[in-house]
């Protein structure tokens, strides 16, 4: 799953977005609590099908547009995980 095309549909325009492990890292060790919509746009505008870019810089211009998107991205490219936290067999001391 290293390289995965998504398509977004806007309700305008199907976006195509082709995510690599590359740019998702990159993505995720860039956005940080107060740095996320520009981590969020560079990943989109770098993603995204080249013909598409033009469309795609005027879409994130709208509030909110950016992160929402790339949270639609980043759902459908990441596995699901089933990971749990198992409870230790021996209770600590008092």
């Amino acid at each position: 799953m290293l390289n995965q095309k998504i398509v977004i549909d806007t309700g305008e325009t199907d976006f195509t977005f082709n995510v690599t492990s590359q740019a998702y890292n990159k993505y995720l060790n860039s956005a940080t609590p107060t740095n996320k919509v520009q981590p969020a746009t560079n990943f989109l505008l770098s993603t995204v099908e080249d013909s598409q870019t033009k469309e795609l810089k005027e879409l994130v211009k709208q509030p909110g547009a950016a992160f929402h998107l790339v949270g639609l991205v980043v759902d459908e490219y990441q596995p699901e995980f089933n990971f749990t936290v198992k409870k230790s067999k021996s209770e600590p001391s008092e």
